[in-house]
C-alpha cells in the first residue's frame, strides 16, 4: 500500500516534468538572447557617446546602462503593475518601455554605417533585447485562470399585485353591521360609527339604509 502511494507522485511528476523542462530551457535561451543583445547594444551606445564627444571615455559606459537599463526597469514595473491588476500603471510603464526602446534603436542606427543593411543589423540588438525581456517576464509570470464569461444581468420580474382587495369574511361583516346598528341606536353619528368600526362612512350609511328598509 505504501509502494502504491509512493509511485503515484512519481507518475504525476513524470507527466509534468517535460513541460517544466521545456519552459526552463526556453527561459535560459531567452535569458542568453537578452544578455547577447544587451552586450551588443552596450558596445554600440558606449562607442557612440565617445565618438560624438557627448561623454568622456571613462564615463561613456554609463550611457548604455542608462538607456537599456531604463528599458529593463520599466519592463519590470509594467510586469509588477500587471501582476497586481493596476491596468493604468501597466499601460504607463509599457509606454515608457516602448519609448526608451525606440531611443535605443535610434542610437544604435546612428552608430552604424550608412546603408540599409548596417542600419538593420544595428537595430536588431535593442529590438531583440526588448522582445527577449518581455518574453522572459511572461514566462516567469503566474498563469492566470481564464476569466468566466460575463453574464448579462437578468431583468427583475416583480410579482404582479393582486387586483382583488382583501374582503372581510361574512361573519366579521355581519358582526360589524350589527354593531353599527347598535351604535346608531345609541345616537352616534355615521362618521363616529365608521371610526369605531374601522370602515368607511359610506359603508355605515349603506348598512343603516338596508336596516331601515328591512324594518
Amino acid at each position: 500500500m505504501n509502494d502504491a502511494a509512493e509511485t503515484a507522485p512519481d507518475n504525476v511528476s513524470s507527466k509534468v516534468r517535460p513541460v517544466d523542462l521545456i519552459g526552463r530551457f526556453t527561459a535560459v535561451l531567452v535569458g542568453m538572447l537578452g544578455i547577447a543583445s544587451f552586450a551588443l547594444s552596450f558596445e554600440a551606445l558606449r562607442d557612440l557617446a565617445v565618438r560624438t564627444g557627448a561623454l568622456p571615455p571613462q564615463s561613456a559606459w554609463l550611457f548604455p546602462i542608462l538607456v537599456d537599463g531604463a528599458a529593463i526597469i520599466f519592463s519590470l514595473s509594467a510586469f509588477r503593475a500587471s501582476a497586481v491588476g493596476a491596468e493604468s500603471d501597466r499601460r504607463w510603464h509599457f509606454s515608457l518601455v516602448v519609448a526608451i526602446s525606440l531611443c535605443s534603436v535610434g542610437f544604435n542606427i546612428a552608430h552604424a554605417e550608412k546603408g540599409l543593411v548596417p542600419s538593420a543589423i544595428a537595430a536588431a540588438p535593442p529590438i531583440l533585447l526588448f522582445l527577449a525581456f518581455e518574453s522572459l517576464l511572461r514566462q516567469l509570470g503566474p498563469e492566470r485562470p481564464a476569466a468566466p464569461p460575463k453574464r448579462r444581468p437578468q431583468p427583475k420580474v416583480l410579482p404582479l399585485a393582486s387586483k382583488a382587495l382583501p374582503v372581510a369574511s361574512n361573519a366579521e361583516t355581519g358582526a360589524k353591521r350589527a354593531k353599527a346598528l347598535e351604535l346608531a341606536k345609541e345616537g352616534l353619528s355615521q362618521a363616529a360609527v365608521a371610526r369605531k368600526l374601522g370602515v368607511s362612512a359610506a359603508t355605515v350609511s349603506r348598512w343603516l339604509g338596508k336596516a331601515s328598509k328591512a324594518a
